[in-house]
């Protein structure tokens, strides 16, 4: 199995080719060299062509490559999202696995007390997070219009230092690796479905139950929140 990854070179990325590179074959695209592998286009994702050939012969792609939070960095990595899945629909690539993130659901809009879950409406609070939202509204797209099977997976806060969670927002190491390769293999026959990349916790801040539905991601790491830190309704 042939995975592209765009933001190969990034801390998710690196993370991931390093844990997985044993199963699959993984290309990289990134603005910078990949370390660890020597199958890799230095290109932006903005670079539709260069997007288009590093998508030649790949059997999933993914997506976690973002310029930016700034109006016009938000612009470019959705013209670069935009690029992915039509390369995706242009080589026959049956699977995409876009990064999103948990913040759609921020607590400006959402209290913590309340569990996110997948079909809750979404409400982008900065450019950042629009892009986000632009992202899964194409998978929606590719998805019904192609048959392409995607799987956003909204990120919680993964830290290259920090392996444990200690809050529900927190991606432990070894779950981060679990969501993405759950995303990557599982059968969704051209649905788009979201996960959250979250492990598990006392606090139901996401709705866990839902990954392991759709895709099959089981967290195995868990953060234990002291009761009187828990936000309740």
């Amino acid at each position: 199995m042939l995975v592209l990854i765009t933001g190969s070179a990034g801390q998710i990325g690196q993370h991931l080719i390093s844990n997985l590179k044993g199963k699959y074959k993984f290309r990289g695209l990134d603005v910078k060299p990949t370390p660890q592998i020597d199958d890799y286009v230095v290109a932006s994702v903005t670079d539709r062509e260069a997007v288009n050939h590093a998508a030649r012969g790949a059997d999933a792609i993914i997506h976690l490559s973002n310029v930016g939070g700034e109006w016009e960095q938000a612009l470019q990595s959705m013209i670069g999202t935009k690029n992915v899945f039509e390369a995706a629909q242009e080589n026959e690539v049956n699977k995409v696995v876009f990064a999103s993130r948990g913040g759609i659901h921020p607590r400006a809009f959402y209290p913590r007390s309340m569990t996110r879950t997948a079909d809750l409406l979404t409400h982008p609070d900065t450019y950042y997070t629009t892009t986000k939202v632009f992202g899964e509204g194409l998978g929606d797209m590719f998805s019904s219009r192609y048959g392409i099977g995607v799987v956003s997976v909204r990120i919680g806060n993964f830290n290259k230092n920090r392996d444990q969670p200690d809050d529900p927002h927190h991606l432990s190491h070894e779950d981060c690796v679990r969501v993405f390769e759950a995303a990557m293999t599982a059968d969704v026959n051209g649905r788009h479905e979201r996960v959250f990349g979250v492990s598990d916790s006392n606090w139901p801040l996401y709705d866990i139950e839902h990954g392991r539905n759709v895709i099959g991601y089981n967290p195995k790491d868990k953060s234990v929140v002291p009761e009187d830190k828990i936000e309740r309704a």
